[in-house]
């Protein structure tokens, strides 16, 4: 068995083909038909060739296969709902027989990547742009209603508070949309603290500057890999919801950026997807799921140690995980 095409890229949740060109060197012929017909059996698989929960396909010979002779079978595979790298194996069976690798054929395999869907895809400047956040400013940020958005918003002071912010507390809360953490943080901190909200929507900024008129809550609009603040410290940097939006390089040199503002003593926390079926990265802006160990060398690589804090199950193989980053006293810089 040899597959057509090696490599394969395919979309979550999509069906794309798969030929498989099979030849038969024994003495028999491989019937299409009849009573014990021949498959091309695929299953998918991980990099470590562990079964995949997905069911097999299977499909018949497009004709019978003599001695000799050779056929490309047409198959199709449709991809599971989690991202990441797999191996497809493509293998022989008969009705009423076991499986061709069981008598020494050699199932042949491809190599899949797969990766979100376009049609899951976010684009962040036309979702303000095209947003009435007078009516409705929580759905364009992620909750359903206004109820889930101030829950939200609690529980993200809640925990900000478990590790160690103070009513005096300095927040820089990048990535802040319509003001989710800074409604719960409008009451709690005093004059002494501050908060700092910045993110890439310039119609988000300006509904926050219209919402919140304390002194000592500013707002600014944030690039991509960079913001736009200098002379301050801050005593937490939080990134909820941003990092499972951005792509590697982007997210290396936001915690780098992190850094830069960061007081002495001070904590970065921020959520990621991560899933053991990715190399490294796989998704877009609708969610971006990172391989753990190459996680923690960006992190490296930003100077920063990191610490998981939180850690809950998402979709098959993957986990959404809380983090808290702190300067590593052994880096440079």
């Amino acid at each position: 068995m040899e597959p057509v095409s090696p490599v394969i890229l395919v979309q979550q949740r999509t069906t794309v083909p798969c030929p498989v060109r099979v030849r038969n060197l024994g003495h028999t012929i491989w019937s299409s038909n009849g009573r014990n017909p021949v498959h091309l059996t695929l299953r998918w698989l991980t990099p470590r060739k562990d079964a995949v929960d997905v069911p097999p396909a299977r499909f018949r010979l497009p004709a019978p296969v003599y001695p000799g002779q050779s056929v490309v079978v047409p198959a199709t595979v449709t991809a599971p709902d989690f991202l990441g790298h797999y191996l497809i194996e493509a293998d022989l069976t008969q009705d009423g027989g076991a499986a061709f690798a069981t008598h020494g054929s050699r199932p042949a395999l491809v190599e899949a990547q797969v990766t979100g869907r376009d049609a899951d895809d976010i684009d962040y400047h036309k979702a303000y742009a095209t947003a009435d956040l007078t009516r409705d400013y929580w759905t364009v940020v992620g909750p359903s209603t206004k109820e889930e958005f101030d829950r939200l918003g609690q529980a993200k002071l809640d925990m900000l508070r478990r590790a160690g912010l103070t009513p005096d507390g300095r927040v820089l809360d990048v990535g802040c949309g319509t003001g989710q953490l800074a409604v719960p943080l409008e009451t709690f901190l005093t004059d002494r603290g501050c908060y700092y909200g910045t993110d890439i929507g310039p119609e988000a900024i300006a509904y926050c500057l219209q919402q919140f008129k304390r002194p000592n809550f500013r707002f600014a609009k944030n690039e991509m890999t960079s913001l736009p603040i200098a002379g301050m410290e801050f005593d937490f940097v939080t990134f909820f919801s941003v990092f499972t939006h951005t792509f590697p390089d982007e997210t290396v040199l936001l915690l780098a950026e992190a850094k830069r503002l960061l007081a002495p003593g001070g904590v970065v926390i921020g959520d990621v997807f991560t899933s053991p079926m990715v190399e490294r990265a796989a998704g877009n802006r609708g969610a971006m799921e990172l391989n753990r160990d190459h996680f923690l060398k960006l992190v490296a690589l930003a100077g920063l140690r990191a610490e998981v804090k939180e850690s809950w199950p998402w979709q098959k193989y993957g986990r959404r995980e809380v983090y808290s980053f702190t300067r590593d006293a052994g880096a440079a810089g």
